[in-house]
C-alpha cells in the first residue's frame, strides 16, 4: 500500500497534479492522508516539496529506514505559471532521498526534448558564483547558515570576486519564472557554481562551468566536493547524468497515463 500525504489545505497545491496521476496508475493500492495533521508517517508514504509537516515525517521515515518517495520540482522542464499545460512540465520523483541517483545507460532522448545544448568548460570565469539552496533544502540538511558559512570558507582559498544568487521567488512560487536576472547571465562568467543542493548545478554543467556542492546533492557525480579545489576546479562531462536527470522525472500526464510507473519498474527503482 502507497500511502500519499498532501496538503488538504491547499486544494490548488500543484501537488495534485502528481498524486492525481498517481492515484491512477500506482500499481499498489493508495490512500491518501492530511499532511498538515500528520505525526506518525507510514512506510512506503508519498510527499511532494517540504510543505506543512512534509519534513518532519520524512526525518521519522528516515531514522527508521522506512521506505518513503519524494517528488517536486524537476531539472529540466520546469512550469511556468504562465503556460501551464498537463504534458509541457515535469516533477521529480525520488525514493529514500530528496534528490535522483545515478543511473547510468540512460538513453539521450527525454533529454534531447528540452533542446539544451552541452558546453565544454573554457575556464575563463571570472568570480565565484555561490547559489544557495531553500531555506527548507538547508535546513533539512542541518546547515541553516549554509550561505554565511560557505562565503567566509571560500575567501580562505581564493581572491576571487563572490556574487551570492538567491533563489529567486514571486508570485507565491519560486524558479526560473520568477528570475529577473536569468541563471544563464550569472553563469556566463562564473569561474565555478558553488551549491549545497541547488538544481543551478544542472545549468551550470550545461554551460561547462564546474560545480561544487554538498555530499548529499545529486550533482556529486560530476562535482568537487571541496572547497579548497575551488581554483583546481573538476569537470568530468555530464552527459550521461544529464540523460539520467532526464529519465526520473515526469509530467502530470506521464503519471497519469502510467509512463512514470513504467520507466521507474525498467530502471529498478520502483
Amino acid at each position: 500500500m502507497l500511502t500519499i500525504y498532501a496538503p488538504f489545505n491547499n486544494p490548488n497545491s500543484k501537488a495534485w497534479e502528481v498524486f492525481n496521476g498517481v492515484k491512477k496508475s500506482w500499481p499498489e493500492q493508495v490512500v491518501v492522508n492530511d499532511n498538515n495533521v500528520a505525526t506518525e508517517p507510514l512506510a512506503n508514504s508519498m510527499f511532494w516539496g517540504f510543505v506543512n509537516n512534509n519534513m518532519a515525517l520524512i526525518k521519522t521515515l528516515e531514522e527508521r529506514k522506512q521506505t518513503y518517495w519524494f517528488t517536486d520540482t524537476p531539472y529540466f522542464g520546469r512550469f511556468d505559471n504562465n503556460n501551464l499545460k498537463p504534458d509541457n512540465h515535469y516533477w521529480r520523483i525520488c525514493k529514500n532521498k530528496i534528490h535522483v541517483p545515478y543511473i547510468k545507460g540512460c538513453k539521450s532522448d527525454r533529454f534531447e526534448k528540452f533542446g539544451m545544448q552541452i558546453k565544454a568548460p573554457n575556464f575563463k570565469g571570472k568570480y565565484i558564483l555561490v547559489c544557495p539552496s531553500s531555506p527548507s533544502i538547508n535546513e533539512y540538511l542541518g546547515q541553516p547558515n549554509w550561505t554565511q558559512e560557505t562565503v567566509e570558507q571560500i575567501k580562505r582559498y581564493t581572491d576571487r570576486p563572490i556574487k551570492v544568487r538567491e533563489k529567486p521567488r514571486g508570485r507565491g512560487t519560486s524558479g526560473p519564472s520568477e528570475a529577473i536576472v536569468p541563471l544563464s547571465e550569472d553563469l556566463k562568467d562564473a569561474w565555478v557554481c558553488v551549491t549545497s543542493c541547488s538544481i543551478s548545478a544542472v545549468e551550470a554543467q550545461c554551460m561547462g562551468v564546474p560545480t561544487i556542492c554538498d555530499e548529499k546533492s545529486f550533482a556529486l557525480p560530476v562535482s568537487a566536493n571541496h572547497l579548497n579545489d575551488i581554483e583546481n576546479p573538476f569537470f568530468v562531462g555530464a552527459e550521461e547524468w544529464l540523460y539520467s536527470l532526464a529519465y526520473q522525472q515526469f509530467t502530470p500526464e506521464e503519471f497519469k497515463n502510467g509512463t512514470a510507473i513504467e520507466i521507474l519498474m525498467d530502471k529498478e527503482i520502483l
